[in-house]
């Protein structure tokens, strides 16, 4: 079971990493049409806070295949923490702050459609 729990965690960021890119994509092209700021490069930084932690994941799968021991108990949460939560908690935040500065006309679109619809309703 650990085995697969590794691999979750090299493939589930990855996979993030993807769904970044084409955000990054999104946005560079919606913030052409709307003309604001390049939000899109923190999709790219949020995707290196992704991927550079991948490596590790790596080296820590294949010590466990190899039968390397594993650190004590403290010392293998507290480097899981570092490597994988840390890192990936920054990239998402940032990620969902570009997603916000650019989708943030839908909101104010929303707002606007069920302004009128409750003036049709008065009415």
């Amino acid at each position: 079971m650990n085995y697969l729990a590794s691999a979750l965690f090299v493939i589930g960021p990855l996979s993030v990493g993807v769904l970044l890119v084409l955000l990054a994509s999104l946005g560079k092209r919606l913030g052409e049409a709307l003309e604001l700021p390049p939000y899109y490069r923190l999709y790219h930084v949020s995707l290196l806070f992704f991927v550079l932690p991948l490596p590790v994941g790596w080296i820590l799968l294949l010590t466990r295949a190899w039968g390397i021991p594993e650190p004590a108990l403290k010392t293998g949460l507290l480097l899981k923490v570092v490597v994988a939560t840390v890192p990936l908690t920054i990239g998402i935040t940032l990620a969902v702050f570009a997603t916000a500065k650019y989708w943030r006309w839908i909101w104010e679109e929303l707002g606007r459609s069920r302004d009128r619809g409750r003036r049709r309703d008065e009415a």
